[in-house]
């Protein structure tokens, strides 16, 4: 009696177990990464982007905190280790690192531009929109969330990444 008192112990040790880690996520919840706040950097850029969007005719996309914190990390690793490419110095791309923020998508996009002038969203927002592989990006209506980021190094370059999501 007491070897099935102790399997019955066991299997439902095993069982709760199981269960607990069922539950657990996989990688980082989105409830784990606060609202984001833009700089006024990447404020303004968004919202020429968003403008040049709807006066296309197409949809808005929905900015999200998870795509937003992605896209500071490249700009900010772009003015960190002055480099200016869709791969770091690493490889990587946004499409490798956008698992560690729980994103997945069948289609996503990442622009990026850099300047040192003084209006330098508005001057992102032009050169984006008119180059065609960037437009295409911006203005595909598959898109329907987004994030933006923004950085400078210490020469004053600034950097932005804009990356847009099928969801």
């Amino acid at each position: 009696m007491s070897v099935r008192v102790s399997r019955c112990r066991w299997v439902l040790a095993l069982s709760f177990l199981l269960l607990l880690i069922g539950q657990m996520p996989l990688h980082t919840p989105a409830a784990a990464i606060p609202t984001v706040t833009l700089s006024r950097e990447e404020q303004a850029l968004w919202q020429l982007v968003s403008d040049a969007r709807s006066d296309a005719g197409l949809p808005t996309v929905t900015r999200d905190n998870r795509i937003t914190v992605l896209a500071r990390e490249r700009s900010t690793d772009m003015a960190t280790r002055h480099y200016f490419d869709h791969y770091t110095p690493d490889g990587q791309t946004f499409l490798d690192l956008m698992p560690r923020y729980g994103l997945t998508s069948p289609r996503a996009g990442e622009t990026l531009q850099g300047n040192n002038r003084a209006d330098s969203p508005a001057e992102a927002a032009r050169a984006l929109i008119a180059s065609p592989e960037h437009h295409a990006v911006l203005f595909d209506p598959r898109y329907t969330t987004g994030g933006v980021g923004h950085a400078v190094d210490g020469n004053g370059v600034h950097y932005f990444t804009i990356i847009f999501m099928q969801s």
